[in-house]
């Protein structure tokens, strides 16, 4: 089962922790986790969702919006953003629940 597959697995049942591994364009790997499986909040400027947590790009590319629980930074208040990554780039997957 590949990643798309299983976040959609898991979202089915409501909202659910997940952790992963996530490859940026320099090619360093950090180590990210948050909550998928709520309401989208609205379209994105760059993309529609397809599902409750998949939004995919204008150019087709499969994205997850997570709202993060380790971020820090102006956009985040205490620790906690939105933030969409790139499927493809995404690696050790992770959720305790609906696996």
């Amino acid at each position: 089962m590949n990643i798309k597959e299983q976040i959609e697995k898991i979202v089915k049942n409501g909202a659910a922790i997940i952790a992963f591994d996530y490859t940026k364009k320099d090619g360093t790997v950090s180590r990210r986790n948050g909550i998928v499986g709520y309401t989208p909040f609205g379209e994105r400027a760059w993309g529609v969702h397809s599902s409750r947590s998949i939004v995919v790009s204008q150019n087709g590319e499969e994205f997850v919006t997570v709202k993060t629980n380790n971020d820090a930074g102006e956009s985040a208040v205490d620790g906690h953003a939105y933030k969409s990554f790139n499927i493809a780039q995404i690696s050790n997957f992770t959720c305790k629940r609906g696996q």
